[in-house]
């Protein structure tokens, strides 16, 4: 496998892959799973991998369980795994990858860590990181104790969300910039109409200049789950046709996101929407019994999570065929 995830993160890395907008791009769609090695574990794998982000160099971060459980953040870079780990940390997820390397992602402080952190399993003990040129620091939004960050944008900006001693009502989407923190309510972004803000959200992506958020809320009237993107300060709640829940999970340049759905029939998909407005495309790792799409990079490369007829968790690596 190694030596197929050095070939597919250096045809990234040459930029010879083009996204072709059609329908073809998603059914020709190139898939590679991404296991992280693991010497003690069953079958030298991890006991569950997750891919959460990819750069446009074809660097990949996301997350795995060791053999004691034990969950870790990782990255993918010239078919090399490294392990990073949070430093006292209970557990560590890397999510997004800027295009110079900066890491971002959440961490699970240990128990008494903090006043409000008393349990491991509350809310309130997970923090947001970055983590850039070997060091860490802890992304917290004024006093608010729990936070995670999701994406990293080329200038510096952070996208995530913050919350207190819960991950619904006192959740909202956030964005850490050179310039200050940003709040908003509905999953960030300037909004047009601040009586619009929804609790229970998360932004989970940005265009690199800013004008487009995606990320998805959760209707605690409803307890229903939608996708949202804001466009230069307008809230637009976006789902899957037919789906009873829509999460949108990242967007690249070209306006192009991905994310995940579930059907009616209770199966989950990973999907992708091009920019031109068309119907969604499933993003779904074949002979897989659920698919996640987490991320995208310029060049049309996905990367997510599958599982397998065993229920095993593997990440992936999908990539369009070049024209």
């Amino acid at each position: 496998m190694k030596n197929r995830m050095h070939l597919f993160c250096s045809l990234t890395l040459a930029s010879t892959l083009l996204f072709l907008v059609s329908a073809s791009v998603a059914q020709s769609l190139h898939f590679t799973p991404i296991d992280v090695p693991c010497s003690t574990c069953p079958g030298g794998v991890a006991r569950q991998t997750i891919a959460q982000g990819i750069n446009p160099r074809g660097d990949i971060v996301g997350t795995y369980k060791d053999a004691a459980n034990q969950q870790h953040g990782f990255l993918l870079s010239k078919g090399q795994f490294t392990t990073i780990d949070f430093p006292g940390a209970v557990a560590t997820i890397a999510r997004g990858i800027s295009p110079s390397g900066h890491i971002v992602g959440s961490y699970t402080a240990p128990a008494g860590s903090s006043l409000e952190c008393q349990v491991v399993t509350s809310p309130s003990c997970n923090h947001g990181f970055l983590y850039s040129l070997d060091n860490f620091s802890t992304l917290q939004f004024g006093n608010h104790p729990g936070a995670f960050g999701q994406r990293i944008t080329p200038d510096g900006s952070i996208y995530g969300c913050y919350h207190d001693m819960d991950m619904m009502g006192s959740m909202f989407g956030a964005v850490w910039t050179a310039f200050g923190d940003i709040s908003l309510a509905a999953g960030g972004g300037q909004l047009t109409d601040p009586d619009r803000s929804i609790p229970a959200s998360m932004n989970n992506g940005a265009t690199p200049d800013g004008h487009t958020i995606v990320g998805h809320f959760t209707d605690l009237t409803t307890n229903l789950t939608h996708g949202f993107m804001v466009q230069n300060g307008d809230l637009q709640v976006y789902d899957v046709p037919s789906s009873i829940l829509t999460q949108i999970w990242d967007i690249n340049p070209g306006r192009v996101f991905v994310g995940t759905y579930v059907a009616s029939n209770g199966k989950r998909h990973g999907f992708l929407q091009l920019s031109d407005g068309s119907a969604p495309l499933n993003v779904d790792y074949p002979t897989a019994t659920a698919s996640i799409a987490f991320g995208i990079n310029p060049g049309g490369a996905i990367v997510g999570q599958y599982t397998d007829t065993s229920g095993k968790i593997h990440g992936f690596l999908a990539i369009p065929p070049e024209e």
